[in-house]
């Protein structure tokens, strides 16, 4: 099996309670536990922020990956960056835009016919020992999507019309399916834009909840990840 590690990151962000140096060593982290725990494997950053990288930034996250895939300067993210200082609108466009765009460049791509899975990863988390590469190679695992057992909504029903949720800080899909990841993106990016217009909320975790498909998931009670969430700080593991 080979696999592709996509890493979503925000390093020069204005949101969360970290410093831009605490983001970097946090993603080097990042980095590194994966490249420990999934050998071998074809590691993406896909930068995400609405200011650009500096010189020594650059230098530094494309000596440690694959590929860098830098959304900093697309006007659409920038744009958005700048219009709100709502966190979470922000966070959650900006990743389901970016991450579909990303997807799509790969595929498109043939220098990666060769992958057989891949991970998204959240930027500044880390895969702990109950993260078991081998657990991917399992025959029936080898044909589904595995993300984390669901959980029911933190949200009123009339906010989000959702009500359970898939957390997207450790999630994984056979290559063959990344056609219906794309479109399952897309389709939350046009539902975000919906409930905004109607005064209301959806989050990633939601959308994947509503548009990946039942029927080609396995729940996996504990995936294998830590880290501190930016807004608090709080503590994470799942």
């Amino acid at each position: 099996m080979k696999y592709g590690v996509l890493v979503t990151s925000a390093i020069n962000t204005k949101f969360g309670i970290y410093s831009t140096e605490q983001r970097i060593e946090q993603t080097l982290q990042t980095i590194d536990s994966v490249r420990q725990r999934i050998p071998k494997c074809r590691l993406f950053l896909l930068e995400m922020a609405g200011v650009a990288l500096t010189e020594d930034q650059r230098q530094l996250l494309t000596s440690k990956v694959d590929h860098l895939i830098d959304f900093t300067s697309d006007t659409n993210v920038v744009n958005l960056y700048n219009s709100t200082d709502n966190w979470d609108v922000v966070k959650n466009v900006t990743e389901v835009m970016c991450f579909k765009s990303a997807l799509k460049t790969i595929i498109d791509s043939t220098a990666f016919d060769d992958i057989d899975r891949f991970f998204k990863i959240s930027g500044r988390y880390t895969l702990t020992d109950q993260f078991d590469i081998e657990y991917y190679n399992q025959y029936k695992v080898k044909h589904c999507v595995v993300v984390g057992a669901s959980r029911s909504s933190q949200f009123p029903y009339d906010l989000t019309e959702v009500d359970r949720q898939y957390m997207s800080r450790l999630w994984s899909w056979p290559a063959d399916l990344t056609e219906e990841v794309i479109e399952a993106y897309k389709n939350s990016l046009q539902y975000m834009y919906q409930r905004l217009n109607a005064r209301g909320y959806v989050d990633i975790e939601h959308c994947l909840y509503k548009f990946l498909d039942k029927e080609k998931i396995i729940e996996k009670d504990i995936v294998g990840i830590s880290g501190n969430i930016a807004p608090n700080g709080a503590a994470i593991n799942d």
